[in-house]
């Protein structure tokens, strides 16, 4: 239900990821109801899209249905848009240096001690031994943060047990290949000046 798009000639040096959220939400009868389902509802984030914001909304929508969505899902090609609305927001991206993730804020904010009902959400968060999956700025990280948050949330000040707040479900296992290159990647960066 979801995918990224990147090096596509299209984007103009932009990167993408699309997600089909009928399918993340649950299934509505007017999507879903007959045999064969009668639509869908996709969603498309661009990052470093500066080249795309001059882009009027009519093209970007184009784009994406033509050439895009087609790309990762062949049955798109045949897709019909019934709806569609774009936000373009210029600046919007946060930026952090290499080495600045000890300065980055934790997700129980000042602590439990001092204000148990502020917690910080976001993928530029510290997450402390509920850190889950990169530590990189992404929209996934982002979600898994504001569910943390609002889990401790729960505990804190409302006395949640642990069998009445959101389950996190954990990052599976990197597959061999990847971390053969990881590994080989340390390798040659202790070498490299």
């Amino acid at each position: 239900p979801a995918n990224v798009f990147s090096r596509f000639e299209e984007l103009r040096g932009s990167g993408g990821t699309f997600f089909m959220l009928d399918q993340l939400q649950g299934n509505t009868p007017e999507l879903w109801g007959e045999d064969e389902p009668q639509g869908s509802v996709v969603a498309c984030d661009f990052y470093n899209s500066g080249a795309l914001m001059s882009m009027s909304d009519e093209d970007i929508i184009k784009t994406l249905t033509d050439d895009l969505l087609p790309s990762a899902v062949p049955k798109f090609k045949d897709a019909k848009v019934v709806d569609s609305w774009v936000g373009k927001y210029a600046g919007t991206v946060s930026w952090f240096s290499p080495g600045s993730y000890t300065s980055r804020p934790p997700l129980e904010g000042a602590g439990n001690g001092a204000l148990p009902n502020i917690k910080i959400a976001g993928d530029w968060v510290r997450m402390g031994d509920r850190e889950h999956g990169a530590k990189g700025l992404c929209q996934e990280r982002a979600y898994v943060s504001g569910m943390e948050a609002a889990n401790s949330l729960l505990k804190t000040v409302a006395g949640a047990s642990d069998s009445s707040v959101r389950e996190v479900l954990p990052v599976r296992e990197d597959e061999e290949q990847f971390k053969l290159g990881v590994e080989v990647n340390n390798k040659v960066m202790k070498v490299l000046p």
